[in-house]
């Protein structure tokens, strides 16, 4: 029954050919993007779209809509965040594949958003995939930022003691998957038994819990954390050297005892190093606008900012775990091409049996075993 929509588009419309690089880290085709209602949540999902698309506009972070409006009301105009662009168009026309893409799954971290690697989810879908990015209410960064007051605004919410929400809003994603294949603008290009996952930080540790139970994922992707893989899945754990967050001595542990995973260790990189938070800016949001105030809860403030800056160039850790971050963290011009590079050639690999999979001695920065 899965297959019957893809008979039936395949002699209805002329593909079009994506024109991919041999180098897994350089983009292909245009990228559109839309945001879904899950049920439980809303997920950004991009894909691959028409060459027309790139005659738009490419779609802005836009982050204030992870600022509640108490906070918005009471920073007033002094509250100045980044709005980068993400390199995607927003509701673009899906590229007609020549076969069903691939599906990714994206699970943010704590004090994250589904947007906050944008650059590598759009990416990948200029590779090929369709990547869903479920926001998690519960560890978003709508969550934390009423907790930095004193007395909290309401909607605070750290996380403490609470279940995990993620999982049940990566069941919402697989049955959109699902839907989505048999109706709408996705019709038929979704390849609905390839589906890989990633996440980052907390979100690793949702790649790795999920994907160990549930046998519908064939790539498992976890970055910056994660835990014990037990399923034979294939997995490649990333982690930095100099991450102050989630130790790197503490992912090498779970990918050791994981059944069937790799581990790349991205030398001189922090926490962030796998999200594109810092081009919020958010250490300089904390120092110059919230730090001054009376009404900041100090404690949290410096929790959250350290949680807000590990791994942002500029940066320098106070205690580096490794002498290469001794000066700073690693630039994101040496570490972005990195994780493009492997996360695609290992889901091409693993998703596609295309490419010639994940292998060390590439990049001086990074190491692979």
């Amino acid at each position: 029954m899965r297959l019957l929509p893809a008979f039936i588009l395949m002699g209805c419309v002329n593909p079009e050919p994506i024109e991919r690089d041999e180098d897994p880290a350089i983009s292909a085709a245009p990228v559109g993007v839309v945001s879904i209602d899950l049920g439980p949540t809303t997920a950004e999902v991009w894909y691959p779209a028409g060459d027309e698309a790139l005659d738009g506009h490419q779609d802005p972070l836009d982050v204030l809509r992870w600022v509640p409006v108490e906070v918005q009301e009471l920073l007033g105009d002094d509250l100045d965040l980044a709005d980068p662009l993400t390199g995607a168009y927003r509701d673009a026309r899906i590229r007609q594949p020549e076969r069903p893409y691939p599906v990714l799954i994206f699970s943010h971290g704590f004090g994250g958003m589904r947007l906050q690697s944008y650059d590598l989810t759009v990416h990948l879908a200029s590779r090929g995939f369709v990547v869903i990015a479920p926001d998690h209410p519960g560890r978003n960064l709508s969550d934390q930022l009423p907790c930095l007051f004193s007395p909290p605004l309401p909607g605070c919410n750290l996380g403490i003691g609470g279940d995990d929400p993620a999982p049940a809003h990566v069941e919402a994603a697989l049955d959109w998957i699902d839907d989505a294949n048999l109706t709408g603008p996705f019709l038929a290009a979704l390849d609905v038994d390839k589906i890989g996952m990633l996440g980052h930080s907390a979100g690793g540790g949702t790649t790795s819990r999920v994907g160990s139970d549930n046998e519908r994922f064939s790539a498992l992707l976890p970055m910056g954390g994660g835990a014990v893989i037990e399923r034979d899945v294939p997995s490649l754990f990333m982690s930095a050297t100099c991450d102050g967050i989630v130790p790197h001595s503490r992912v090498v542990e779970a990918e050791s005892e994981s059944v069937n995973s790799q581990l790349l260790s991205l030398r001189g990189g922090g926490h962030l190093a796998f999200s594109d938070l810092c081009e919020l800016d958010l250490g300089t949001v904390a120092d110059e606008i919230l730090r001054p105030r009376d009404d900041v809860n100090s404690l949290i403030l410096n929790q959250l900012t350290n949680l807000a800056t590990d791994g942002c160039p500029g940066y320098i850790p106070d205690d580096p775990p490794d002498e290469s971050c001794e000066d700073g963290f690693l630039d994101f011009e040496l570490s972005h091409p990195i994780l493009r590079h492997y996360a695609t050639a290992f889901f091409e690999a693993e998703l596609e049996g295309s490419g010639p999979g994940v292998q060390g001695g590439i990049f001086s920065q990074a190491t692979l075993d």
